[in-house]
């Protein structure tokens, strides 16, 4: 009887032995009796029972993130992992983790699953996920989004029936920055702003603290605040919700501007994709000295697709150049209303569409509505460049993971 129950053991002991855990494995990490969930990700380096490789940490705002130098090893059933030392930032510490996990098999992924402890710290459950390939697919290294940085969208409003180009930049410490786009009067300006962000319920909400800076200096703008819910999708972060504000000057008694709506997104980058965008940047910023600024992701189901360009808002004289993979697809074209279409064929598996303002027009910057079509839905964006920075999207062509 004890050599029976023995023996299934053995072959488990064996099984683990015999998997190859390097690669790419993102999970998270809790701890005990907290409500915070971070953000954890750990990249094993080939081996046969021992490991070397780096981890990160993040927690959930985005607002912080550590990376570290870990060794891992098999001991029987379980991966144990250590982390070494602290790689960046240098200050402030954080827990080096010792955890004992278990490999769970799926179809489609494996898991690593178990507790981890650190010393002065309070211990907790840690999960970690690894995608399965197939035999001629390469998984794909995501690079890890935050909150934090620059998104881009679009802000309506109930008065008005044409949008506005939106940015916000979320600063480290709550604080940050919005940039907003008039396609009537007004032209530009930049708001000081701070924010925060509930990982719990996943709800950033921000406050325009004033107006920084501004192209028409009689034109108020409004002073806005909203609360936003945060979604993660294949390929990108959304934010979206409803605002309010008043007028600059006033208060929200005195001066109420008409309440609308934000929609913002930042896309999800891999390592192949910043590789093949930086091939692309390089001739382009050293032809054009301009910067690119890739600020939305689309997916398509079809090679074939038509690009439609047309100016959503005032027309003011904006003329501009697209590229497509450094092609030139349309050249130094005056925008208006009139929706210009462009067949193209997607030669591989990321495009980079780039807008190339030729001229401001009378309102700075260059914003122009693109849509996407691929026979089976019209995908619409605005796209903002000026004579420093073009704006760029991706487009995907749509893959089953086998």
């Amino acid at each position: 009887m004890r050599i029976f129950c023995l023996f299934p053991f053995f072959l488990t002991c064996l099984y683990l032995a015999a998997q190859d855990l390097s690669g790419h494995w993102e999970g998270y990490i809790t701890q005990d009796g907290k409500p915070d969930t971070f953000f954890y990700q750990v990249d094993l380096q080939p081996g046969t029972t021992a490991y070397s490789g780096t981890s990160f940490s993040q927690t959930g705002d985005g607002s912080a993130s550590a990376s570290f130098q870990l060794t891992a090893y098999l001991d029987g059933q379980q991966l144990i992992v250590q982390e070494l030392s602290q790689i960046d930032p240098p200050k402030p510490k954080w827990c080096l983790k010792y955890a004992t996990l278990t490999l769970e098999e799926f179809p489609f992924h494996d898991r690593l699953k178990g507790r981890w402890k650190a010393s002065g710290c309070t211990p907790g459950e840690m999960v970690l996920e690894r995608v399965k390939a197939s035999a001629d697919q390469e998984v794909e290294e995501v690079i890890p989004p935050t909150i934090t940085g620059k998104w881009t969208g679009v802000l309506s409003q109930s008065d008005r029936d044409y949008g506005f180009y939106f940015e916000a930049d979320f600063k480290q410490g709550g604080r940050g920055q919005s940039y907003i786009v008039s396609e009537d009067n007004g032209g530009s300006a930049f708001h000081n702003l701070e924010w925060q962000y509930d990982s719990i319920f996943q709800l950033l909400s921000f406050k325009e603290l004033e107006v920084a800076s501004k192209t028409d200096p009689n034109w108020r703008w409004c002073i806005k605040s909203g609360t936003l819910s945060f979604r993660r999708e294949k390929n990108r972060l959304a934010l979206e919700g409803e605002w309010n504000g008043f007028i600059e000057g006033y208060d929200l008694e005195a001066g109420p501007c008409a309440s609308g709506k934000v929609y913002l997104e930042k896309p999800i980058l891999t390592r192949t994709i910043v590789k093949k965008q930086a091939m692309l940047e390089r001739p382009y910023e050293a032809e054009s000295k301009r910067k690119i600024k890739v600020e939305r992701v689309l997916e398509v189901q079809n090679s074939s697709i038509k690009i439609k360009v047309w100016d959503n808002g005032t027309v003011d004289g904006d003329v501009a150049t697209v590229f497509l993979n450094g092609e030139r697809i349309l050249n130094s074209h005056r925008v208006d209303k009139r929706k210009f279409g462009i067949p193209v064929k997607l030669n591989q598996d990321d495009n980079f569409l780039v807008l190339h303002a030729e001229s401001l027009g009378d309102i700075s910057p260059n914003t122009v509505a693109i849509s996407v079509d691929d026979g089976v839905k019209e995908q619409i964006i605005i796209l903002s460049s000026n004579l420093n920075e073009s704006g760029a999207v991706m487009i995907r062509k749509f893959r089953v993971n086998d």
